[in-house]
């Protein structure tokens, strides 16, 4: 849905398509549109934001032992 005066990257994502993007994002940096996207769904998505959250910190364990 877009709302009147925003910017076509503005619109809205679902959460299967943040989730995506947040996968995307741990391994390589995302396009400006896309990580603007994704940083306005994280605003107000709390259950992304908890997939975030996990999402970097197994990244984060798997660097760890991989070492």
């Amino acid at each position: 849905m877009r709302l009147p005066g925003t910017h076509r990257f503005a619109r809205s994502i679902s959460c299967k398509e943040a989730s995506r993007l947040i996968s995307q994002k741990i391994d390589s940096p995302l396009a400006f549109g896309r990580a603007l996207r994704l940083r306005l769904h994280l605003m107000w998505c709390k259950a992304c934001q908890r997939f975030e959250h996990q999402a970097k910190f197994l990244h984060a364990v798997m660097q760890k032992y991989r070492k």
